[in-house]
């Protein structure tokens, strides 16, 4: 959770760096103009690995179904979908694909559980390329073998891949997937994937478990000239259950990560807060996302649903849920705990761990806060060291 402009990340795009100022003032537009310019598409909720800090559910506890009773324990390995036929099938998927094509997107995010994982996911690819939709795909990379990496780099239109990666050795990122030799078939997916021409970046999810190899995984990142992001974000699960916020860092842990791995990636010196007027993230603006049964979210990390597309056109949702709608219509004075705060600056103001901590799109996550304070006092130091010291006569 390194502190950024106020937005959301599903726009960030892989593989586009030579166009960066092209796609900027594309994304502004989207933004200004309500266009869905970016799409994350959840195409299925099931994947082979067992991470402690997902966001969908705990999959080591009997699913709970949304409104009804707790379901039946899934078993290691197991997903909803052994137990629930209510994801999108891939003839919905595939007019789905369609319609978020008719309604403005051209950069399209497939996701999952693991995206890897569902049969069809070439079809999906192909459907996207003949729409000329600018596919990024985000995985664990554990699927990737020498025939698969293959064939994805063949699709012109796939910019590239972000592979979740949760720490620099064995012991410590098998532990969080816990499906020992995971660590070692992410690597060789990263390698085989990079070697089909295909551009890929790391995504590196700081936690309690490997908050101690930060600067490894960095360095292993780095001799492998491989780009990466780091996030501390661990929010409480889309099914209300709040266990993944025992893998957050613990304040001790964030202000050695701060004060040293992640120091250079703070900013530095004073930053005034963002202008009221552009408080608010891509939200619901030029973002937004798609669970794998059908609800329509303002981003991949705020499951508040607009509506679901079973029920109602896409194109209708986007254009008028009343919860988009609200999202759209906030102000800064809408964010009680936000608006007086003069750590602002150096927040990453993330709605999504604020929705599933609080329940409220408004309201304020306590580790957020306690990150963006710390940033905020780091700031300041730098700005003491470096200050210059004023001349003083000979005499």
């Amino acid at each position: 959770m390194i502190p950024r402009e106020a937005r959301c990340g599903d726009d960030e795009l892989i593989g586009m760096e030579s166009a960066t100022t092209i796609v900027s003032t594309a994304q502004h537009w989207a933004h200004d103009n309500l266009v869905p310019l970016n799409v994350s598409l959840e195409i299925t909720q099931a994947c082979n690995i067992r991470c402690v800090h997902c966001y969908n559910f705990d999959r080591d506890q009997p699913l709970r179904r949304p409104g009804g009773p707790v379901g039946e324990s899934l078993g290691a390995g197991a997903t909803p979908c052994a137990t629930e036929k209510t994801e999108l099938s891939t003839d919905e998927l595939l007019r789905l694909i369609g319609d978020v094509r008719a309604a403005g997107c051209l950069f399209l995010s497939l996701t999952g559980g693991e995206v890897l994982s569902h049969p069809d996911l070439f079809v999906f690819l192909d459907r996207a390329r003949d729409l000329n939709l600018a596919v990024q795909l985000l995985t664990n990379g554990t699927l990737l073998r020498p025939g698969v990496a293959k064939k994805l780099a063949s699709y012109s239109n796939l910019l590239g891949a972000s592979i979740s990666l949760y720490g620099a050795t064995a012991e410590v990122h098998d532990a969080i997937t816990q499906v020992r030799g995971s660590f070692v078939r992410t690597w060789a997916g990263v390698e085989r994937l990079r070697a089909a021409g295909v551009a890929v970046r790391l995504k590196f999810i700081v936690m309690r478990q490997n908050a101690q190899e930060v600067q490894a995984m960095m360095d292993g990142a780095s001799a492998r000239d491989l780009p990466y992001m780091i996030d501390m974000t661990v929010t409480a699960r889309h099914d209300g259950t709040s266990g993944s916020l025992d893998a957050r860092v613990d304040p001790r842990q964030l202000e050695t990560l701060c004060r040293g791995p992640l120091r250079s990636l703070l900013p530095i010196g004073n930053r005034p807060p963002p202008p009221a007027a552009e408080f608010n993230c891509n939200c619901a603006r030029g973002n937004c996302a798609i669970s794998a049964r059908g609800e329509v979210y303002p981003c991949i990390s705020v499951p508040w649903s607009g509506g679901n597309v079973r029920n109602r056109p896409f194109r209708d949702i986007w254009r008028d849920s009343p919860v988009f709608n609200r999202i759209r219509g906030l102000t800064l004075a809408d964010f009680p705990k936000c608006a007086p705060c003069p750590h602002r600056g150096y927040c990453s103001h993330d709605r999504g761990a604020a929705f599933n901590t609080t329940g409220d799109y408004m309201g304020a996550d306590s580790f957020v806060c306690a990150t963006a304070e710390l940033a905020h006092g780091l700031a300041i130091e730098d700005a003491e060291v470096t200050m210059p010291v004023p001349a003083t006569g000979a005499g």
